[in-house]
């Protein structure tokens, strides 16, 4: 057992059992162990001694008011939660804000839950392994408070049975007596008043405690999964989907179980008492009633296993769908690009068709539990009640109604009870699905701690000794039925292929023992074989080879992020990495160099200045205070890069790995970085440096050749060029270098070159530089107006009135069986009811001793016996009838218009502009998808039939009441009025703390999503410490707000109890009074009545408010499926209303463009409306057919440019046209699917390799392989067992960045387009690949119009003309010659810089 703690640079366990042997060795005797046992019990007792203070009936207030006042509360107020009325006033009178919530107290708080939580699965996974159990250690950590939670339920049942069977029963013989005294019935009423006040208290506590438990347990949990998923060996967006669902819709799963499976625990209390005490009244019949309840329990058992199994489908087709829905939003620049929104629409339609039909059958059963739960209690008394007149006795209404009201009250219990099954059984499964997430594999670093005796100097700071490694197999990905549980052990060894151990001695304890084991696993082909090399300290060392050779797999698994498959690594020292591309995450510019270390000034600014970032923090609206969207998408892809080497820089790391951080600048920039940053500022530095750029080799200590995952050659560059082996070849084809490269030719940059600036120094202004826009709900549609918007969705107005007719038909059905019994009862023999009321009416006789059922007589006597039994019967034949007819057609049609909102969600999200997903975070929109689509799937449903359900026959109830104590009318109106009074207050307090519940999730979504994304970024420099408090913040906001509303809920609910109270006590004071007026059988139907609505209605307008509350999330989607921003051009008729001539969409011809001409006429373009202009009217114009690159610095305005002619962003003014035609007139869908692109960052998406090429199925599997073998991926593909349908993993993990580039050109060939954009393709390639692709481009696209842009500055020598752009202008268009031959030029100067002096040299 192992207690896990995090430092900066990683996770160290300590040991306890190490500890206890040191104090032995240190000589600690048997009275120090004494008195350490001693001092274990005072801390065991110093636990409970916080929540024992709360038994106080009274407490002051703690010092600090922002600290969450419900642990330092007294009993009163904790129980009735009165320390947030002023909250909940505040809430009523002027709103709520982030600042009004309360901050968790320290025992409540993730970090400190998560270490206890943490310590019980250490435990049980050593004493179990594999067979460990979360589920049993959820229940361990929240025993102690759930075995209290348990005692005040029985307590509160208890209380509950006391009121509607002792007391009724003696309060109906009080009436009908009337020889009792006056004083004895106010006994009755002032009992039953204690009775229901102890009940409310009772339950009220039982709850408190499951909020403060389910709080812990949804903190720890969530700190669990994260620190996991930091600890994973591989992520992706599986991965993902799953942390994101575990942290959304699986935590509010088993926050319910935690608060409400206590309720489970008062069915069998009541069921027990009801048998003892309705056997005492009816005798052995009364058992009929009870067996009948009693059944009932297996058929909830049935429908929970049902629910659970329809649970995990569903979970199963969730995941996939949010997984989709991540991916797509990660890459909607290229999705748009490429014109695939419908493609991709109605890939998540079609998912989602499938999760709609798995949700409808829950669906269906929870409504079937909704019909029978209500109706069973009344089977068992039509059933009681028939037998027993049937075999001859008499029924009399004492008897009747107090067992009428004794199953009544066990409505409660009986219905809540597969509400607490399925709380149960759901979170049973989702626990399950947690634990094997906490299982999976850990990684393995290669790190060893340098050792102290003083030969660090001659170690090898990277050792690999006859290697072979492997990318990981994502569990979820092996197939179940590959390991049957009979013979997993075995099956395992034969079939998994090699099994590895860590070969660190730390394996145990940097790998976790805690979370996952690290045991054999199966290892897929080896990526790598044979690797044998060392790193010296302080060399730099090249690693270079063609495309998918291996040269990023060599630098991740120096990191660990590969399995060993055989073989040994060793790591003698910390790590910074620079990957091939970039990950940036949602923080500032100096956030993301810092990267969670102290600034220090200077070191910081000769950071900026080596890694060339001067001059575009002059161009950030608030310098290195500027917030940078998610994964950077307000930066160029140079910009990113650089930063992402400003953050190794800055780390002071003993080791950089470098993967081709050079290719996406321009050749000026990476002479300066390569000189005065890689040669420069980390000259100290063991330096592995992957790279396609071989102008650099030359100057490397050594160069490392790979080819087809092995190392072909290794030395010095002039040892490679002599062996004139693959290497030598490999140069070659770089046309850029000169036998007399090294000569004086070549210009020394200047430092000057980096344009130093200050570091802006951040003095506010928080606005200017912010980049995610803060969520504000500004709705048109909100309350009853969303309700109705719903309600289309749903199938119309007519469809949802005849849902709530048929739940008020049911709730009269309901209501019909207790009237037909006092009917029956009341016409006694069949002239008993005209002697009674004569009876009533005159007071001589009244003042005789007969009993009202003496005069009454026996309903055996009563000649239309079997017509009132039949009717009694055939009550519940109704009943049933229509609670299916209304449980099909809720779940039907409230799925159907979930399903039509998300669709229509869906497509409107992906016609919005790339601007709203630039300052949208990802996470934002995810919750969209997922939380509030699961309320609306899940909760919604539920709650509009229960609430319905229950209001119709609380109201039908009480109007009954009313009807026979007219009087009552007084007391309900009083009731009433403070019923919708609190129901008002706490509905606005309630949509308040909702609201900020829901702003502050999406901050741990989007946490979560970025940091998964640079997991391997995260470890290699050992930041897990810095993340893991800043998601730890997060989530105790999110914890806090989620508390504070829940708690409004009982707050509520509470103060609703009270009222309930009251007006059982005020109904049972009325019987006493009016006892001569009415009858027994009318005073029994009034109380049952009251004291089923006194248990009910709380319940009822609890969830009333709290589907008001989580009708918030429809109201979210409503807001996204009507009320975004769309593109341009949507109107495609001009005769439509409010048309304007600007908004006719021109139809091209269908060959159009025929020519490809280009022309920029005066554009200008920004961003966004509130940011400064990147493009400053560009003019030029692009003949047909003509190829034209396009250069420049980073941030110069290249990607934007292209983003212009793709109408990615609106336009500032001026216009592009296309062959004469004015773009902005074009349908978007037509204009970017006739432009063929092959992005900066190439994008695969989760799939096969054909679905990627083509996703819709246009084109024959001819055509495609064609396309591979021109792009040069055919031979690869080839060699996969299943070619084209190969499985591509998230974001094309199982493929290098240059196989990315390469997928991305067959795409383009495969649309034989006019016109074809680069946007730095080649990049990522190396020099004979990337002459492959230039010739392919010359001879498939000849004639077509190619516009390039290059870092590659050679590439484009052969063009048509040479566009140079800076700071957003053309300062130069002209042929390359022409350029190259003006020593002011910049191009000139570009080429210089890039070793090139005169064209003879390229050509």
């Amino acid at each position: 057992m192992a207690l896990h703690k995090w430092l900066s640079n990683g996770s160290i366990f300590v040991s306890f059992e190490d500890s206890a042997r040191r104090g032995e060795r240190d000589g600690a005797n048997n009275q120090d162990m004494e008195a350490r046992r001693s001092g274990e019990r005072s801390r065991t007792n110093s636990k409970y001694l916080p929540s024992l203070m709360n038994l106080l009936p009274y407490r002051k207030s703690a010092g600090n008011k922002k600290m969450l006042p419900s642990n330092n509360a007294g009993l009163f107020s904790f129980v009735s939660l009165s320390w947030l009325t002023s909250t909940m006033w505040k809430a009523y009178k002027k709103g709520l804000t982030v600042e009004d919530l309360f901050e968790l107290q320290e025992s409540d708080r993730a970090e400190g839950t998560s270490r206890r939580l943490e310590r019980l699965w250490c435990e049980e996974e050593s004493q179990k392994g594999r067979n460990s159990s979360l589920p049993l250690v959820v229940w361990r950590f929240v025993r102690t408070r759930a075995i209290v939670a348990m005692a005040l339920m029985v307590f509160a049942v208890i209380f509950q049975f006391a009121g509607p069977a002792w007391i009724q029963r003696f309060i109906l013989d009080y009436v009908e007596d009337p020889s009792q005294p006056l004083e004895w019935g106010f006994s009755l009423v002032g009992i039953l008043f204690m009775c229901q006040l102890l009940r409310n208290y009772c339950f009220g506590g039982s709850y408190v405690l499951g909020l403060h438990t389910g709080v812990r347990v949804q903190g720890a949990l969530q700190f669990l999964i994260y620190k996991k998923m930091l600890l994973l060996h591989s992520g992706g967006e599986k991965a993902l989907s799953q942390v994101i669902t575990f942290c959304t819709n699986e935590q509010e799963r088993i926050f319910e179980a935690v608060s409400m499976g206590v309720l489970i625990l008062g069915t069998p209390v009541m069921f027990t008492m009801s048998v003892v005490y309705s056997c005492q009244i009816l005798g052995p019949w009364a058992l009929l009633g009870n067996l009948i309840i009693l059944l009932f329990y297996p058929l909830m058992a049935v429908i929970a296993s049902f629910t659970s199994h329809v649970r995990v489908q569903t979970v199963r087709i969730t995941d996939q769908r949010v997984s989709l829905m991540s991916e797509i939003l990660n890459n909607i620049k290229l999705i748009k690009m490429y014109a695939w929104e419908a493609s991709f629409t109605d890939k998540i339609c079609q998912v989602r068709e499938e999760e709609r039909r798995s949700l409808q059958k829950a669906a269906f059963l929870q409504s079937f539990s909704n019909t029978v739960t209500p109706s069973i209690t009344l089977l068992a008394s039509i059933s009681t009640f028939l037998g027993y007149s049937l075999s001859g006795h008499p029924l009399y209404p004492a008897q009747a109604f107090t067992i009428f009201s004794v199953f009544t009250a066990m409505q409660f219990s009986v219905g809540t009870l597969p509400y607490g099954i399925k709380c149960l059984a759901e979170a049973t499964v989702s626990l399950r699905k947690m634990q094997k997430f906490l299982q999976r594999h850990n990684h393995k670093p290669n790190i060893i701690k340098p050792s102290k005796d003083g030969t660090d100097e001659v170690k090898d700071m990277v050792l690999i000794k006859d290697g072979s490694f492997a990318w990981d197999i994502l569990e979820e990905d092996i197939p179940p039925t590959s390991q049957p549980k009979h013979s997993k052990k075995r099956i395992c060894k034969k079939h998994r292929g090699a099994v590895v151990k860590s070969n660190s001695r730390d394996n145990k304890e940097i790998s976790g023992i805690f979370l996952g084991k690290d045991d054999e696993r199966e290892i897929p082909p080896a990526t790598l074989q044979g690797i044998n090399f060392s790193l010296k300290k302080g060399k730099l060392v090249a690693v270079c080879g063609g495309v998918g050779s291996g040269k990023s797999s060599l630098l991740s698994a120096v990191m660990g992020d590969m399995l060993v498959v055989s073989g040994r690594v060793e790591v003698n020292g910390s790590i910074a990495v620079v990957s091939q591309q970039a990950w940036i995450f949602n923080d500032t510019v100096q956030e993301n160099i810092l990267f969670g270390l102290p600034l220090d000034h200077d070191r910081y600014k000769n950071v900026l200045d080596v890694c060339c970032l001067n001059r575009d923090l002059k161009l950030l609206p608030n310098g290195d205070m500027t917030e940078i969207g998610e994964r950077g998408t307000n930066l160029s892809g140079g910009q990113k890069q650089r930063i992402s080497i400003a953050r190794a820089v800055y780390a002071e790391k003993e080791i950089i790995l470098l993967d081709d951080p050079l290719s996406a600048v321009d050749a000026r920039v990476a002479r300066r970085i390569f000189e005065y940053c890689i040669r420069g500022a980390l000259k100290d530095r063991t330096i592995l440096f992957a790279t396609h750029s071989l102008q650099f080799l030359p100057e490397c200590d050594e160069i490392i050749f790979l080819k087809d995952g092995v190392i072909s050659e290794r030395g010095t560059h002039e040892e490679l060029m002599s062996l004139a082996g693959d290497y030598y070849q490999l140069m070659q084809f770089d046309e850029t270098r000169k036998e007399n490269s090294e000569s004086d030719n070549k210009p020394k940059p200047s430092r000057q070159d980096s344009e130093q600036s200050p570091v802006r120094e951040f003095k506010g202004g928080e606005a200017e530089g912010k980049m995610t826009a803060a969520e504000e709900h500004s709705m048109q549609r909100t309350g009853y107006k969303a309700f109705l918007r719903f309600s289309k969705y749903c199938g119309g107005y007519w469809v949802m009135a005849s849902l709530l007719c048929l739940i008020l038909l049911f709730t009269l059905a309901r209501l019909f069986s207790g009237i037909w019994l006092q009917i029956w009862l009341d016409e006694g023999d069949g002239s008993g009811g005209a002697m009674v009321a004569n009876w009533k009416a005159n007071s001589s006789i009244a003042g005789t001793n007969l009993t009202e059922n003496e005069l009454k007589g026996s309903v055996n006597d009563n000649p239309y016996l079997w017509f009132y039994q039949t009717i009694y019967g055939l009550s519940f034949v109704v009943l049933m009838t229509i609670g299916l007819v209304k449980g099909v057609g809720i779940a039907r049609q409230l799925l159907f218009g979930s399903s039509a909102l998300h669709d229509t969600m869906l497509r409107k999200v992906m016609k919005c502009p790339i601007s709203f997903f630039d300052i949208t975070p990802p996470g934002r929109i995810l919750q969209r998808f997922s939380r509030d689509m699961d309320e609306m799937d899940v909760r919604v449903p539920f709650f509009f039939e229960f609430v319905w359900q229950g209001l119709m026959y609380v109201i039908t109830q009480l109007v009954l009441v009313c009807f026979i104590f007219p009087v009552f009318s007084i007391a309900l109106s009083i009731a009433s009025g403070l019923f919708a009074f609190l129901d008002i207050w706490l509905n606005k307090g309630l949509k308040e703390a909702k609201k900020i519940d829901n702003f502050l999730k999406s901050p741990v979504l989007n946490h979560i999503a970025s940091s998964m994304a640079g997991l391997s970024v995260i470890r290699a420099y050992g930041r897990h410490r810095v993340f893991l408090e800043r998601f730890c913040a997060r989530l105790n906001h999110t914890l806090a707000s989620d508390f504070m509303f829940r708690s409004s809920i009982r707050w509520f609910t509470f103060r609703m109890d009270m009222i309930a109270v009251a007006t059982v006590t005020l109904i049972s004071l009325i019987v006493v009074l009016l006892r001569s007026s009415v009858s027994s059988a009318q005073a029994g139907l009034a109380l049952s009545c009251v004291f089923g609505v006194s248990t009910f209605v709380p319940y009822v307008m609890q969830l009333k408010s709290e589907m008001q509350a989580r009708f918030t999330s429809v109201e979210r989607i409503l807001e996204y499926a009507e009320e975004l921003e769309e593109e341009e051009n949507v109107i495609m008729d001009p005769e439509d209303k409010g048309c304007t001539p600007e908004d006719v969409v021109i139809v091209p011809p269908m060959d159009w463009p025929q020519n490809g001409d280009i022309e920029f006429n005066n554009v200008q373009l920004r961003h966004r409306p509130n940011l400064p202009l990147v493009l400053f009217g560009i003019n030029a114009k692009i003949a047909g057919g003509e190829k034209v690159g396009v250069v420049g610095r980073t941030g110069a305005g290249k990607s934007s440019l292209l983003g212009a002619l793709l109408r990615l962003v609106k336009l500032s003014a001026g216009n592009i046209k296309i062959d004469g035609i004015d773009v902005s007139k074009v349908c978007l869908h037509k204009l970017r699917s006739t432009i063929a692109i092959i992005p900066q960052d190439p994008v695969l998406f989760h799939g096969t390799l054909r679905y990627n090429l083509d996703p819709f199925s246009e084109h024959a599997d001819e055509s495609i392989w064609q396309a591979l073998e021109k792009s040069h991926l055919k031979d690869k593909v080839m060699k996969e067992d299943k070619q084209l349908l190969m499985v591509v993993e998230s974001d094309g993990e199982n493929f290098s960045v240059g196989e990315k580039q390469l997928i991305c050109l067959a795409r383009a060939l495969l649309r034989r387009n006019k016109i074809l954009l680069l946007d730095e393709a080649t990049a990522s390639v190396d020099l004979e690949t990337d002459s492959l692709i230039q010739n392919t481009v010359r001879e498939e696209f000849s004639s077509c119009t190619v516009i390039t842009i290059a870092h590659r500055i050679h590439t484009i020598t052969s063009y048509d003309r040479v566009m140079v752009l800076d700071a957003g202008k053309v300062v130069e268009f002209d042929k390359p010659e022409a350029l190259m031959i003006r020593p002011d030029s910049q191009f000139h100067q570009m080429m210089e810089a890039a070793g090139i002096s005169t064209f003879s040299t390229v050509n």
